[in-house]
């Protein structure tokens, strides 16, 4: 299914028929503050491209990295706001849960607003994607409708041009009513970019939800919504297709372990030393790679003939970014990442050591690796710091790349990587690249 829709207007969707659960709203419950005459204005990243910022170590660390930053501990502390790893078109994913908002009695609204700023603004120059989580939102933390139009206002063209999609996930009859009084001030382009969610499994075609790591009681409100929904006469739930035994030439969504024991012949997955080759050849000196989305439909048709065994010719597909979006792609969608599970923390207290002995600690962990992982890790950071190499022509310095690749090389096997993991994982992949010759000796 494309991201796309004809420029009509219309009620967003990515399913047929639209459900309306029970959330506690009342219709005039919406129209108690009225609209801003003017949208306050905050101080945003500024005007330098984020792929010619050469700070992404220091704006992704804390507060106490930088002692003129503002705090919010305060606000982060409720993890409304998380980053995980690519969609399957290899864009960053925030994904925001209303169900954490506190009550209003006690929250600052306008410093959480300062906070999604400050979150966003270090994805908003590249390609990204927004997962809403609805279930939740009740009268008692629901924000005001005046800051929720001054958060559209405020979030101005340069966070909207690369947003492109918000997946709107258990909607009910206030983002209805909402969608109602949003529509004389929201672009015909904008609304494009809106798709209702009504059931997890339908975001399966975009996002893998199970690398979302969403928390229980979204998922247990998910498995209410479909038990209602199968109780209808007439209305069997959808669940999605069952698992199926992978095929022995499959690449994409099993282990490494899986591709090597049915390629016997490599030390590396096939599919990765073929998009490395192409890639080398052909877009080395590419801006903004690996920062650039393509379209999910032409991803998955990818996917699916690789994993079916068929020979690729990237050169024939005319879009550099697709060979770059399926390697990234590739990392994301293993069984267990580069960095096994039981790997995770450690790669989270590496910041624990003293400055001059992280390369050393990064070395340490990385030659804990499995065989067939380390020689995995090692191919792709090689192929990196040749990346790095031509940053005056690609614009990808190590820090842009630790940014793109730092969350597709580890995460939890039980939870969603955090805002505050975040910038460990970056910081790690960082080391692998500018110590290389450290780590990789």
């Amino acid at each position: 299914m494309s991201l796309d829709h004809p420029p009509a207007r219309r009620q967003p969707s990515i399913s047929g028929g639209f459900e309306e659960p029970e959330d506690g709203f009342a219709d005039d419950d919406l129209v108690t503050s009225g609209y801003p005459d003017d949208a306050l204005e905050y101080g945003g990243a500024g005007d330098r491209s984020y792929l010619e910022r050469d700070n992404f170590e220091n704006e992704l660390g804390s507060p106490a990295d930088n002692p003129f930053a503002e705090d919010f501990t305060d606000i982060s502390k409720h993890e409304i706001v998380d980053v995980v790893g690519d969609d399957r078109a290899g864009r960053p994913i925030i994904v925001v849960y209303a169900y954490r908002l506190p009550s209003n009695k006690a929250f600052d609204h306008q410093k959480f607003l300062r906070y999604l700023q400050h979150t966003l603004d270090k994805f908003v120059d590249q390609d990204y994607t927004i997962v809403y989580n609805h279930y939740g939102l009740r009268s008692h933390n629901k924000p005001p409708m005046k800051w929720l139009v001054q958060t559209y206002r405020i979030l101005d063209r340069r966070y909207k041009k690369n947003l492109k999609a918000l997946y709107l996930v258990h909607p009910t009859k206030f983002i209805r009513l909402c969608w109602g009084l949003f529509r004389p001030i929201i672009s015909v382009k904008f609304e494009r970019k809106l798709h209702y969610v009504n059931y997890l499994h339908e975001l399966d075609e975009f996002v893998r939800s199970d690398q979302l790591g969403l928390p229980q009681p979204v998922k247990d409100h998910d498995a209410s919504l479909l038990a209602a929904l199968k109780a209808k006469p007439g209305r069997p739930a959808n669940n999605g297709s069952h698992p199926t035994a992978p095929l022995p030439t499959q690449q994409f969504g099993v282990s490494i372990s899986f591709i090597l024991n049915h390629h016997p012949d490599c030390n590396v997955p096939p599919i990765v030393t073929e998009l490395i080759d192409f890639l080398r050849k052909h877009a080395l000196k590419t801006e903004g790679i690996f920062r650039r989305s393509t379209v999910v439909s032409q991803v998955r048709a990818i996917q699916q003939r690789i994993n079916k065994g068929e020979k690729i010719d990237f050169a024939s597909l005319g879009n550099v970014h697709l060979p770059a979006v399926l390697l990234k792609t590739f990392l994301r969608e293993l069984t267990e990442p580069v960095i096994p599970f039981s790997l995770y923390n450690d790669v989270l207290r590496i910041t624990d050591y003293a400055a001059d002995e992280r390369n050393v600690a990064v070395r340490d962990l990385v030659g804990r690796l499995p065989n067939e992982n380390y020689i995995l890790l090692k191919t792709i950071a090689s192929f990196l710091t040749e990346v790095m190499s031509h940053s005056d022509a690609n614009l990808m310095n190590a820090n842009n790349l630790a940014v793109v690749f730092g969350p597709n090389l580890a995460w939890p096997g039980d939870q969603q990587v955090s805002l505050a993991h975040l910038s460990h994982l970056n910081n790690f992949c960082y080391r692998l690249l500018t110590a290389y010759n450290v780590i990789f000796e």
